[in-house]
């Protein structure tokens, strides 16, 4: 889809099968597992890890990622582990060395720090001669886990030692249940949001919407925990569980309440962690996958009740009546209430942008989203706008712009939130010899070429309750650019599909 000169795919490789470990004698490798904590401040990161630090009997070592002056979190941890010392006769916390990084952000100026802390750690385990089970990383509560993940897979492109010693094994996300429908429908920038951890936000990152992270925290996990999950009612909690897992299919969530959760479940995601070993590239083409695999799952069911309501109705012709009438009532109790479904947006020719900008701009804002609503509320707003966007959750993907022949561009919406942005350049658009050497992976990007628009096209992943598909779908094609403005588009770009061929 996008072209990296540094596709950590093309570096990822086993870790040698003999290293020297404390001593000059050859030991086997110990790779240690790490688990990365995110989650908004007062989601319950903190009360979750003290939980894990007293119920394992593992040895763990800890960072902890508090951009404040003073870590008061990693000084609750102590504290914690000089009581457990003092009373409870050497409890398993005691086994948390805790490393602080201090003022700045594991996913931004503090990246360097995070390997150099990991590194520090390893230094302390071997000079005692004790090898941790696993570090867990708590991450203040503006990190980016995408950003944290990335910077992994920069290590292993970049041939760091570091990662011969340690893999990124699972990420977890806390989410406040009671309060997420609120962040998801606010309009709020990081920066203005102290309570959420804003006052940590450096640089950049303070104008981000906090939709746009709470969404990316769903997103970018293994598992995810629903916190706090005692302060909604039975029928908020069953939607929301739908709601995380139509946003992150490939996470497992639990709701819980303390943070009160099976050790297992956390530490236990080892060998089925899907999430911590992507890459940006590689998220969306899981995403695009599932959701083609529900819409041929729909039509395959579609397909199978209409032959049989066909056959009940030839024998029977009062049972179309009552197959309208049951089908209608079906769909009022579960597809407004649960019934969230996905579908991709695809086509391969670019979109004008000015009349992409006109249909966004007639879209958004959505003043209430009904399908994050519970079914109460989605039923009240359901007539509160006639944009299609109301219904969609999330959607996502890559788009082809008529003004760029070479680079991608990312479309990204949640709640309020909408952007799209520079996401690199297609592999089309890149010289054979930057492609990755391994086969396999040249064939994955290959499979998505066609003719001479290369990788270039529109795939939109969108995700909903009660969706008007086709007026979303009527919409976006207008946006197409006609046969006679692509015709235009390739004659513009007719010099760079020459210098395209002569690279290749």
């Amino acid at each position: 889809v996008m072209a990296s000169t540094d596709n950590p795919w093309d570096h990822i490789s086993p870790p040698p099968l003999d290293v020297p470990m404390g001593d000059t004698s050859m030991q086997p490798v110990h790779v240690v597992p790490i688990s990365l904590i995110s989650g908004f401040l007062g989601a319950g990161k903190t009360t979750l890890l003290r939980q894990l630090l007293t119920q394992t009997s593992m040895k763990i070592g800890l960072i902890v990622n508090d951009v404040a002056a003073v870590n008061i979190d990693a000084k609750l941890v102590r504290n914690d582990n000089m009581q457990a010392s003092a009373g409870a006769g050497g409890s398993t916390a005691e086994m948390a060395d805790t490393i602080e990084l201090q003022n700045g952000c594991a996913c931004c100026t503090a990246s360097d720090e995070l390997l150099d802390s990991i590194d520090r750690l390893l230094s302390l385990s071997a000079r005692r001669g004790e090898r941790y089970d696993r570090i867990i990383m708590e991450t203040s509560g503006v990190a980016e886990p995408q950003a944290i993940r990335d910077k992994f897979n920069d290590a292993i492109a970049y041939h760091d030692p570091i990662m011969d010693l340690v893999t990124l094994d699972t990420l977890v996300t806390v989410v406040d249940t009671s309060a997420f429908l609120q962040e998801y429908e606010s309009r709020d920038v990081i920066a203005n949001r102290p309570d959420l951890g804003g006052n940590e936000a450096q640089g950049g990152s303070g104008q981000r919407r906090v939709v746009d992270l709470l969404v990316e925290q769903v997103e970018c996990a293994d598992i995810v925990l629903l916190n706090k999950s005692d302060m909604v009612n039975e029928t908020e909690l069953k939607h929301l569980e739908q709601v995380v897992g139509a946003i992150n299919p490939l996470a497992s969530a639990y709701p819980c309440t303390y943070g009160k959760v099976e050790t297992e479940l956390v530490f236990g995601a080892s060998g089925q962690a899907i999430v911590s070993k992507l890459n940006t590239e590689g998220h969306h083409r899981g995403a695009v996958a599932f959701a083609r695999s529900q819409q041929r799952k729909e039509q395959a069911e579609g397909g199978a009740s209409a032959a049989a309501a066909a056959t009940a109705e030839a024998t029977n012709p009062s049972a179309a009546a009552a197959r309208a009438a049951a089908t209608q009532r079906q769909e009022t109790t579960a597809t407004i209430r649960f019934g969230i479904r996905n579908f991709v947006y695809s086509a391969r020719r670019p979109f004008h942008v000015q009349r992409l900008r006109s249909v966004v701009l007639a879209w958004m804002p959505v003043k209430k989203n009904t399908a994050v609503s519970h079914a109460e509320v989605a039923a009240a707003n359901a007539s509160a706008s006639t944009s299609p966007m109301k219904a969609v959750i999330r959607s996502k993907g890559f788009v082809w712009l008529s003004t760029s022949h070479v680079t991608a561009h990312y479309w990204s919406h949640a709640g309020n939130f909408f952007e799209i942005r520079d996401e690199g350049d297609w592999w089309d658009a890149v010289p054979r010899d930057d492609w990755p050497q391994v086969a396999a992976q040249r064939a994955v990007i290959e499979s998505e070429f066609e003719g001479w628009c290369g990788d270039r096209r529109q795939e939109i992943v969108f995700i909903g309750a009660s969706m008007d598909e086709p007026a979303i779908r009527a919409q976006l094609d207008e946006c197409l650019v006609t046969d006679d403005e692509l015709t235009e588009y390739r004659q513009k770009y007719q010099c760079a599909e020459k210098k395209i061929e002569e690279l290749n």
